[in-house]
């Protein structure tokens, strides 16, 4: 059993929440007793405001081999914490056929996101996963944008990138129904288990049961 992760963000005012849900996977599998490996994306760093920025946890129940090499040559869940990033890049590079878990923080409903992915990228395909990560997660700080949180708190964020220790707490906001979406549809870690290591366990519990996943046919994933 071996799985890699890879989350998409976007840098800077997304990049904690990326980075929230490759911690707590890998924290979880290594509480469950797999070899686990997660690390930050050295490729595309330093990231920017906006910028495409990456994530990522691997692990399995036989030591790591490729502990060096930061991408996952082969993702087989994808999550994308902000939903035009299904437009804006092979996230799916690597991915076996008919192997790829897609998790996408959105509203909106996964036959119209299944629109934006091109023929050779549906073939990826085995599930896509829709979680409104917005509407699950406690609201932080004063503005209304999911992703702005006060000043002094993003403060924290940007001290606690390219490898300091987390100044804030680990699963909260919009990072903690995703994961429950994505342990719920994977159903490699347990639940709880994974709880254990989630800041704001409530809001992965509401992502656990409340996400729409689409399972892809041959025909679909040939169109």
């Amino acid at each position: 059993m071996y799985h890699e992760l890879t989350v998409w963000s976007r840098g800077i005012i997304m990049d904690k929440e990326a980075r929230d849900v490759s911690s707590c996977i890998a924290a979880a599998a290594r509480k469950a007793g797999y070899y686990t490996e997660n690390v930050s994306d050295y490729i595309d760093d330093p990231d920017r405001t906006n910028c495409l920025v990456r994530r990522y946890a691997r692990f399995g129940d036989q030591p790591i081999l490729d502990r060096f090499i930061y991408e996952n040559p082969h993702p087989d869940w994808v999550v994308l914490i902000e939903e035009t990033i299904i437009k804006a890049v092979n996230f799916f590079r690597g991915t076996r056929d008919g192997e790829g878990v897609l998790v996408v923080n959105s509203a909106r409903d996964p036959e119209y996101l299944l629109k934006f992915l091109p023929g050779p990228m549906r073939a990826k395909l085995a599930k896509l996963v829709v979680v409104d990560g917005v509407g699950l997660a406690e609201q932080r700080g004063d503005s209304p944008w999911m992703f702005v949180r006060n000043l002094s708190e993003l403060a924290f964020d940007r001290m606690s990138t390219e490898g300091a220790v987390e100044r804030l707490a680990i699963g909260m906001g919009v990072a903690a129904p995703v994961i429950g979406a994505l342990v719920a549809t994977t159903g490699t870690l347990a639940i709880d288990g994974v709880a254990e290591v989630v800041a704001d366990r409530d809001a992965m519990y509401r992502g656990a049961e409340n996400h729409r996943v689409l399972e892809l046919s041959p025909s679909q994933t040939a169109g």
